[in-house]
């Protein structure tokens, strides 16, 4: 094994990630994380893996300097990941991770080009698969004169349909912080040739119904999807929306959270309160906040949004175990309490694409590809897959050659959503492609 790779963050997505390695990569692999926990399951699961408890986030440095890796996997929170690849590109040591592209990495550009780095971001699912199932599809168009007209991408991690059982149509397979951050994202799309913009989580308000077979979703768009007519390299498309999937209900009852103002993030003296209460003063309503929310919205008792309130337990008599703390945070712990797999139960992605082209006869395409995956009880997350194999595959292809073009990258390069996509469909991670003319 002549390649080493380091891996700060050992958490979910690392299992698939350092079982990748471990079957086809051909390298050491140390995996660092600051919980004991995901560290004794490291050591357990892998034992060809070297796991170490440390803060991973803070210590990126000193491990580079120990093990000597020729690439890091970072799988920390977004907001480390700067510190990561200003410190790799010092260290000279090549970087790949999942999260989005920050204008800090990007600034490096110049620098790790010529130092004959790679460092690959937005490697994982969505971004990542969607990126390269996207851009695969375009130039294949482009190739034979086409033009694309519309572009739309959706993603959705969500209970498998036998594990949705819950009135929130959702479970959590991530941090329950960040999809609560989310539920303020401000959107923007492209539509026939405007941009249309739904600031601070005004997107919810404009969702539609999408037919996949055997599934039925609710879409709402996600961020800003105008950077991608550049991005994909397609600046003649007309309509461009990339969204997020969600079980029927979920963006109903994220619109009124917003309107009582479930989701702000000032900090509270919340020291004594039951969450009935906390509900109560939070929407701005005196007595028993069941009834003064019906009131105030002109519901029945027995609404969809009111009863997912009450399951919830926002309507509890029960007190909030901590003194201090914003809305959001009230939020997050139920739904960390709440919004949970069970052991047996299986997680669910579905990532949708649909492109329409015409061409120079005159002649009309509609191109659709479907990737509906389920995690493996007891094993890993379907969501932690999808996110962790891309990113082992390119991992493996920079240390042995395949993927060789230095500098800052998405995976939008044929030279590496051409090899990643194919391997990835050797590991049973594939697209369904289907071409209506």
């Amino acid at each position: 094994m002549g390649k080493n790779v380091l891996i700060l963050g050992a958490g979910r997505v690392s299992a698939p990630c350092i079982d990748y390695l471990a079957r086809k990569g051909n390298c050491g692999i140390v995996a660092c994380d600051v919980l004991e926990e995901n560290v004794s399951a490291t050591a357990k699961m892998f034992p060809q893996a070297h796991a170490v408890r440390v803060d991973a986030g803070t210590s990126s440095a000193s491990l580079i300097d120990e093990y000597g890796p020729d690439l890091v996997i970072a799988l920390l929170p977004p907001q480390l990941i700067p510190d990561v690849a200003k410190i790799c590109l010092e260290k000279r040591v090549n970087l790949a991770h999942p999260a989005y592209l920050d204008d800090a990495t990007l600034a490096l550009s110049k620098d790790v080009e010529s130092s004959g780095l790679i460092f690959l971001t937005e490697i994982g699912l969505d971004p990542g698969i969607d990126h390269m199932s996207a851009v695969c599809s375009i130039e294949e168009i482009h190739a034979r004169g086409g033009k694309v007209e519309s572009f739309r991408s959706l993603c959705g991690a969500l209970p498998a349909p036998e594990a949705n059982n819950n009135p929130w149509g959702y479970k959590l397979s991530w941090s329950p912080s960040s999809l609560i951050g989310a539920s303020k994202r401000s959107a923007k799309i492209l539509d026939d040739g405007k941009i249309v913009s739904w600031p601070d989580g005004e997107t919810y308000e404009h969702v539609y119904m999408l037919d996949i077979p055997g599934f039925s979703f609710e879409v709402y768009a996600n961020a800003d999807s105008t950077v991608y007519r550049e991005g994909y390299g397609i600046p003649e498309v007309k309509s461009l929306y990339r969204g997020t999937l969600r079980y029927p209900g979920w963006c109903e009852t994220i619109c009124y959270m917003n309107m009582i103002k479930f989701f702000d993030t000032d900090e509270q003296d919340i020291k004594g309160l039951t969450f009935a209460q906390f509900a109560a003063r939070q929407a701005d309503v005196s007595g028993d906040p069941k009834l003064t929310l019906c009131e105030r919205f002109g519901f029945k008792p027995w609404s969809a949004f009111i009863l997912r309130m009450e399951w919830l337990g926002f309507f509890d008599d029960r007190p909030i175990p901590f003194s201090r703390g914003s809305a959001r945070d009230v939020v997050s712990h139920l739904f960390a309490e709440k919004l949970v797999f069970a052991p047996e139960e299986r997680d669910l992605v579905v990532l949708y694409d649909e492109i329409k082209s015409v061409f120079p006869n005159g002649g009309k395409e509609l191109h659709r590809s479907v990737l509906v995956d389920y995690g493996v009880p007891g094993k890993w997350t379907s969501i932690a897959k999808t996110t962790g194999v891309p990113l082992a595959v390119a991992a493996r292809f920079i240390l042995d050659g395949t993927i060789i073009t230095p500098g800052v990258h998405k995976p939008t390069l044929k030279e590496i959503y051409g090899p990643v996509l194919r391997e990835l469909a050797d590991e049973g991670i594939a697209l369904e492609q289907k071409i209506i003319k």
